[in-house]
């Protein structure tokens, strides 16, 4: 649930198509669908029709959806400072950020 709401947090006032999430979760329909269903019972998204495909559902975070991906990422950013940043020593942390970069621009290029 947490990853679909990163995904919309990555949009901002934009609605995403449920089938854009579930290719970016790498989920079945059906399996995106289910989840969708338990985070809309839950009050975290609605889902919209698309103004531009009647056949096409788009999914929006709603207020309370938001207010619980603001707060896991503040403890998600609490746990990463705490267990990764500050045990680390400042010349390790410049190498390990710097590797870490590498390896994403040699992941990006393998995509493009």
């Amino acid at each position: 649930m947490l990853e679909v709401l990163i995904r919309l947090s990555r949009k901002p006032g934009e609605e995403v198509s449920q089938r854009q999430l579930a290719d970016d979760l790498t989920l079945t329909s059906s399996g995106t669908t289910r989840l969708i269903d338990r985070m809309e019972e839950a009050d975290m998204v609605r889902r919209v029709p698309s103004p531009d495909d009647r056949r096409s559902v788009l999914v929006e975070p709603t207020d309370h959806g938001r207010t619980l991906f603001l707060q896991a990422a503040a403890v998600h950013s609490r746990v990463v400072e705490r267990y990764f940043v500050t045990p680390v020593a400042r010349d390790d942390y410049r190498r390990l950020t710097g590797a870490l970069g590498d390896i994403n621009e040699a992941l990006r290029d393998a995509t493009d």
